[in-house]
Formats: C-alpha cells, sequence, structure tokens
C-alpha cells in the first residue's frame, strides 16, 4: 500500500503546482469607487444579479436588449462603496478577457443606497 501512495502523492503535488493561481479581484469590500464606464457612454449599468451581469454580457445584440429593461443605469462619477468582488466572473461575447463582477452600494446621486452588480473595469478607486 505505501508502494502505492508515494507515487500517486507526486502526481497529486504536480498537478496541484501545474494549476494556476486563484486569480484576485482588484478591489476590496469596503473600499469607495467611483464608477465610470468604458467607450463612448460612460454610464454603468446597476444590475440586480451577478448572473444577469454575466449574462448580458455574453448575450448577443438582441438578447442584449431585452435583458437592458433589468437594470438601472448609473450617471457616471457617482460614488459608490464595495460589498463584495468575484474575480474573473464576467466572460464578455466579444472580448478576450474575463472581468470581476462587483457588488457596489451607491452613495451619491439618485440611486443612494441602491445596491447591484457591475464590472470590476467601471469601478474605479
Amino acid at each position: 500500500m505505501r508502494e502505492l501512495a508515494r507515487p500517486v502523492a507526486a502526481v497529486l503535488l504536480a498537478l496541484l503546482c501545474a494549476l494556476p493561481a486563484a486569480a484576485a479581484c482588484q478591489l476590496r469590500a469596503h473600499e469607495r469607487v467611483v464608477l465610470f464606464g468604458a467607450g463612448d457612454d460612460p454610464g454603468v449599468l446597476l444590475w440586480d444579479s451577478r448572473f444577469r451581469l454575466r449574462a448580458y454580457h455574453a448575450a448577443s445584440f438582441d438578447e442584449a436588449q431585452d435583458m437592458i429593461a433589468r437594470a438601472l443605469l448609473v450617471t457616471a462619477g457617482t460614488r459608490a462603496i464595495v460589498i463584495a468582488c468575484l474575480p474573473q466572473f464576467v466572460q464578455p461575447r466579444y472580448g478576450l478577457t474575463l472581468d470581476d463582477a462587483v457588488e457596489v452600494r451607491i452613495l451619491t446621486g439618485p440611486l443612494h443606497g441602491r445596491s447591484g452588480w457591475v464590472l470590476g473595469s467601471d469601478a474605479r478607486r
């Protein structure tokens, strides 16, 4: 039995060493951020669930148009506080890099006090 245990342990150790390190979020809980979208429209979509955020960014144009009614539009420059962050949770349909899903609570503006999920790239220190 011991003769078999050493090779098995060596294989398991090799597999663990070969696994990529778990990615970490760029933002931490309780960190204050400013919401600002990329591209032509600096507004940010605030989603009621992280799964809708992910589905929206993976959807086709028609699917995304149907889903957008579930989001709130946050004005660029709105301040928020990070509640939670899930690293590399969102895979954009037309992008190659994964993005974090960040749960925030809005601190300023007409949506003050509301919570929701935004892309990590839309939340800046």
